[in-house]
């Protein structure tokens, strides 16, 4: 207990953990809000956003093993794959049971998940594969040591994050999305081609899916399998911050990856999942009505 309580107060480890947790949050916040904007504006429990962080990561992999493309070089390849894919998703699938129950919304994605999950153990195996790229050694701020490849990663997800903003809250598209998220119906009468939005809103949500997981991918050696977990990170950084805010999506990221990394100071390695998962179902229990419950924000 003493070297626990000990751990806790170091400076040391506590800032170390800090600035590990938000650079992680950063990442986890772009990996999250595709799902708040989906759930946010679109109504859409995205139980497949996961499988899109997957195939980032994996795209992202297999360029650089292929063809030695940098993973920053990628993310414009990677950005515009998966967006296209999304409308593609949109479009065929999503669009035809939107008046439907939620249920079989639900079931579609859940399809999707099982599907792209199976063919991408069939592609990748179930081996642990990691994206070594090379960025230069760790920066060093006095005692506190930062890795290159997460810096990058949280600077790529925190521009991406701010871009994302900047479009929803800074341009007429954005107002039109606004207004399609506030009343659909409304938007319509007003002449606002609401299929043609929600189809660029999914492939948005898609597209930073996948840069996510190339950021994770940075950070995390991943498996394809391993995408559960992510999907559970996003949920909890969804509750937290709520649907459809892109700036609360970021608040809420940066506190799930602090929250990670400071667990892991004071206990197990194994016991941190453990930690955010009693969290993901305590914001649940307390938002009341389980996802149903969680607030929806202005964008």
């Amino acid at each position: 207990m003493a070297a626990v309580l000990t751990d806790l107060f170091d400076p040391l480890l506590l800032g170390q953990a800090l600035i590990s947790g938000i650079l992680l949050g950063l990442v986890y916040s772009l990996m999250a809000v595709g799902l708040s904007l989906t759930m946010g504006i679109m109504g859409i429990v995205n139980v497949a956003h996961s499988v899109f962080v997957l195939l980032g990561a994996f795209a992202a992999y297999q360029l650089w093993e292929s063809l030695g493309l940098d993973p920053l070089l990628a993310i414009p390849v990677v950005f515009a794959v998966f967006f296209v894919i999304g409308v593609l998703l949109q479009r065929l699938l999503i669009r035809r049971v939107q008046d439907e129950s939620q249920s079989t919304g639900l079931l579609i994605l859940f399809g999707v998940l099982v599907a792209v999950e199976s063919i991408a153990i069939l592609g990748w195996t179930t081996d642990t594969r990691v994206l070594s790229a090379d960025y230069g050694p760790s920066i060093f701020i006095g005692d506190f040591i930062i890795g290159r490849s997460r810096l990058v990663a949280g600077i790529i997800s925190l521009v991406l994050v701010a871009a994302l903003h900047f479009l929803l809250t800074r341009t007429r598209w954005g107002k039109g999305v606004r207004a399609m998220a506030q009343d659909r119906q409304s938007a319509t009468l007003m002449g606002i081609n609401v299929e043609r939005m929600a189809e660029i809103v999914f492939g948005l949500g898609t597209a930073t899916a996948a840069v996510g997981g190339l950021g994770l991918a940075l950070v995390f050696p991943f498996t394809p399998q391993g995408h559960i977990r992510w999907l559970a990170w996003a949920f909890l950084v969804v509750v937290v911050g709520g649907l459809g805010s892109v700036r609360a999506t970021l608040f809420a990221g940066l506190f799930v990856g602090v929250l990670e990394t400071t667990s892991g100071v004071v206990l197990p390695f194994e016991l941190v999942s453990t930690v955010v998962f009693t969290v993901l179902a305590l914001a649940l229990v307390l938002r009341g009505e389980g996802l149903a419950g969680v607030q929806r924000r202005s964008i």
